[in-house]
């Protein structure tokens, strides 16, 4: 049963949203746990600093009077006593001012009194609902008392959660507002990407990945399915090649072998020479049906990785006169001249059998194509770290628009369908497949009507000797 997921809309919406909750929890808990009584802290902290600053002046001078109306602005009484103190214990205040004017004997007064009876000097507390302060006095017998009433603690507290209420409550109605927007602008891109994958699926291969946004991960995303819409087309259409052409090459040996098999039984029997002949022909079509089989089976193996390489020193000047010897009764018979020029002893690490694959199919190639001369020039040549392998024939050449499309199969189909030497027009596709799992250096250089100079670069081994 197939699993139901949630869409990346919703996903984007959901989380967007946790984390606005997240956020405005952390600043509840804030404004409950730590607002008030970090306000508190403030302002204990101011009574106390204004205290220490009027402790320090008399109580005429200009400094004293200018942090007094300080404190009046930040809400804070201060309060000037002058006491005369009796050796029986008793008090008395023989001056007593207000910030503002005040009754020594008024309710306000007795607070003050009392405060400057019972509180430990230079320390804040609480006091009848006040943060109250009180100086040591000098020796005149001169104290302050400073006092900030805490209700409007409670006060400033209140109205800033009230506020905060309204601000959450907005906050809440624009992160949804602002996560649906995100999440549609996110998904719908990709909604369009399935939508087109889709289309293409069912056959449409006109069909674009296009993103009108600007998040480079998405265009990307839209240009590597492009490509691979494209590198499949691709695919497609080689496969479709292959099947016609392959068709076409086992077609015709199968269609020989048919018809010369019926002759012999019908006609050639009993006719010795006839019979012969017949039969070699068979044999030359099975042998090229063979051969096709095993092009297609080696390029197969090549192209999935399967055939493994056996790297080992090789002598490619050896190697390479090898394959020469192979082709010799052919060139004899048929008029072909191979100049070649081949340095000795040049020692490389690749696999030795592909390798001759290789060299066999590239001067097969140049055989095939080359001019009305029926020359083909090979070239063994040492450079420094390096072996440089070229085979040059004097044919039409290749433009420069089909200069890529040489290396992929069957392309002589769009050249010519005739060839002195037996083929099946993988023999470049194979090659390009042995040098790429090699890792080597190869290419064709051309021009038209200017022969072809087909090379491979091999790493050279140099012996101790040299």
């Amino acid at each position: 049963m197939r699993k139901k997921l949630r869409k990346l809309k919703f996903n984007v919406l959901f989380y967007f949203l946790i984390f606005t909750a997240i956020i405005i929890a952390c600043l509840w808990l804030f404004q409950i746990f730590f607002l008030e009584s970090h306000y508190q802290k403030v302002k204990i902290a101011n009574v106390e600093r204004y205290g220490e600053t009027l402790s320090k002046y008399d109580f005429d001078n200009k400094n004293f009077d200018k942090c007094v109306i300080e404190c009046k602005d930040a809400g804070i009484n201060v309060y000037k006593i002058t006491t005369i103190d009796y050796p029986d214990g008793n008090r008395e205040f023989a001056y007593f001012e207000g910030s503002s004017p005040i009754d020594p004997d008024s309710t306000e007064g007795s607070i003050v009194k009392q405060i400057f009876n019972e509180k430990e000097k230079n320390v804040v507390s609480q006091i009848g609902g006040l943060f109250a302060y009180c100086s040591d006095g000098n020796a005149e017998g001169t104290y302050i008392v400073l006092t900030s009433p805490r209700e409007k603690i409670d006060e400033a507290v209140a109205v800033i959660r009230f506020q905060f209420l309204i601000i959450s409550a907005i906050m809440i109605v624009v992160a949804f507002l602002l996560a649906w927007y995100f999440s549609i602008r996110l998904s719908k891109p990709i909604d369009d990407m399935s939508e087109t994958a889709k289309r293409w699926a069912e056959g449409d291969s006109s069909v674009n990945f296009a993103s009108k946004q600007t998040y480079s991960e998405i265009s990307e995303l839209a240009e590597a399915l492009n490509y691979a819409k494209d590198e499949i087309s691709k695919t497609g259409a080689l496969q479709r090649d292959l099947l016609a052409n392959v068709s076409h090459d086992l077609k015709t040996p199968l269609t020989m072998i048919r018809a010369y098999a019926e002759m012999i039984r019908d006609i050639s029997g009993e006719n010795k020479q006839k019979r012969e002949k017949h039969t070699q022909v068979i044999i030359d079509e099975a042998d090229r049906l063979a051969m096709l089989v095993n092009d297609i089976l080696n390029l197969s193996k090549l192209q999935s990785s399967v055939d493994s390489l056996d790297k080992k020193e090789v002598n490619l000047s050896e190697l390479t006169e090898r394959v020469f010897d192979r082709f010799s009764d052919y060139v004899e018979n048929q008029g072909y001249t191979i100049e070649d020029h081949i340095a000795p002893d040049l020692i490389t690490v690749v696999d030795e059998m592909k390798i001759e694959q290789v060299i066999y199919n590239l001067l097969g190639n140049s055989i095939n194509y080359t001019g009305e001369d029926k020359t083909v020039k090979v070239y063994l040549t040492a450079e420094n770290d390096y072996i440089l392998l070229e085979i040059i024939d004097s044919g039409k050449g290749i433009s420069k628009e089909k200069m890529e499309t040489i290396w992929e199969r069957y392309y002589r189909f769009s050249e010519t369908n005739t060839r002195p030497v037996k083929g099946t027009g993988l023999g470049l596709s194979i090659v390009k497949a042995i040098l790429d799992a090699h890792k080597l250096q190869f290419g064709v250089r051309s021009k038209k009507d200017c022969g072809s100079n087909f090379f491979v670069r091999f790493e050279r081994v140099k012996n101790n000797e040299q």
